[in-house]
């Protein structure tokens, strides 16, 4: 059974199969979704397509957007995984609560929606601009593991949207995609970088990339780009349509420069880079 409005198509067949692999991994679960978003930086913008969803995740992950503004949201915003040990009591999202929820679902669904408690969401590939947003809700409390196996799957979104884009979608649009792929392998790289020279984990590697790009404000894939050309003294080779390439631009070098200084600097924190 589809989400209200969505038709079938290759991609949400696809979907559908990654869906039922995170259900089989996640014991405990009460729903699942895959969502497209091209959010807004602030927080509540933008809005959630469902591609693929089962369970509470049919009603709950379209809903939360605008004043009631949730995990999946947050995710495609910052672009950055989100757990929560329990949904309905989470300062990050003050007005949704569960009374809120249910004014806005069908009656059927009100007791399932009351059942949720923890929710992880990680962020994926669409194109250059929006962001896919993989969720899972819980019945007891989400934790790092939980989203563990949800960054695994998120491989497998990547792959399906690449299949579909490549099969049903235009060149131009599938070029799109590609490239946001290689963007995507770019980020990783730098996170390498990252988690070589501080010696931390892919969360914390992530978690410093992305603050810097927002401390800068500039681009997240472009301060990538920026910082692993820095760091290897090298341009990186982009494949594909010249129009869709990443550039840094001066502000996203000079923020690649400063940033790799800092982490070279024993006890340096990115703030202290500025």
């Amino acid at each position: 059974m589809h989400p209200a409005g969505v038709v079938e198509t290759p991609l949400t067949v696809l979907l559908e199969g990654v869906l039922s692999g995170v259900r089989r991994d996640v014991g405990g679960e009460v729903g699942t979704a895959i969502s497209v978003a091209h959010p807004t930086r602030r927080r509540g913008g933008g809005q959630l397509q469902v591609l693929a969803a089962t369970g509470v995740g049919r009603v709950l992950t379209p809903i939360t957007t605008g004043h009631l503004w949730g995990p999946s949201l947050l995710v495609a915003a910052g672009e950055e995984p989100i757990v929560t040990a329990d949904l309905w009591h989470d300062r990050r999202w003050p007005h949704l609560t569960a009374a809120a929820v249910r004014e806005q679902v069908p009656e059927e669904h009100r007791g399932a929606v009351s059942n949720v408690r923890g929710v992880a969401a990680v962020p994926g590939v669409w194109d250059g601009d929006g962001v896919v947003v993989l969720s899972i809700y819980l019945a007891g409390p989400a934790d790092h593991g939980t989203l563990a196996v949800l960054i695994r799957h998120e491989r497998l979104v990547a792959s399906a949207i690449t299949i579909a884009s490549i099969a049903t979608r235009s060149a131009d649009e599938a070029e799109q995609t590609l490239d946001a792929l290689a963007s995507r392998a770019m980020i990783e790289q730098a996170k390498g970088a990252i988690m070589a020279r501080r010696r931390v984990d892919a969360d914390e590697a992530w978690a410093m990339l992305r603050r810097a790009s927002q401390e800068f404000n500039v681009k997240l894939r472009e301060l990538a780009l920026a910082l692993v050309e820095y760091v290897g003294q090298a341009p990186v080779e982009q494949e594909g349509d010249t129009r869709h390439h990443v550039r840094a631009g001066e502000g996203a070098r000079n923020a690649a420069a400063l940033v790799w200084q800092a982490l070279c600097v024993p006890e340096a924190t990115l703030s202290e880079s500025r």
